[in-house]
């Protein structure tokens, strides 16, 4: 799902397994110069409906440390709560 403003790409959001049991949200995010514009809410909402639609019984995510700041909030209060949480450390 693509968000457009004034027809140019603002951000996007990726899921893979739609219409399975479990669905997973591989890919969201805001093109740098609208992330001040708060569009990150309004996108997630738009797209977890859309997935939620096809009654999957999970949606999950997986985050990092190279997301944005913003992004554990956001995805907290769009209803996403931690399931588990780990160190990986991957050779340089």
């Amino acid at each position: 799902m693509w968000l457009r403003v004034d027809g140019e790409a603002a951000g996007f959001c990726e899921f893979n397994d739609v219409g399975q049991p479990a669905v997973e949200l591989v890919h969201f995010g805001l093109v740098p110069v609208f992330q001040r514009w708060r569009l990150g809410p309004l996108l997630l909402e738009r797209a977890l409906r859309a997935a939620w639609s096809h009654q999957p019984e999970r949606l999950w995510l997986h985050t990092d440390t190279y997301d944005h700041p913003a992004a554990q909030s956001v995805y907290g209060r769009a209803g996403f709560k931690a399931y588990e949480q780990r160190m990986e450390t991957f050779p340089d």
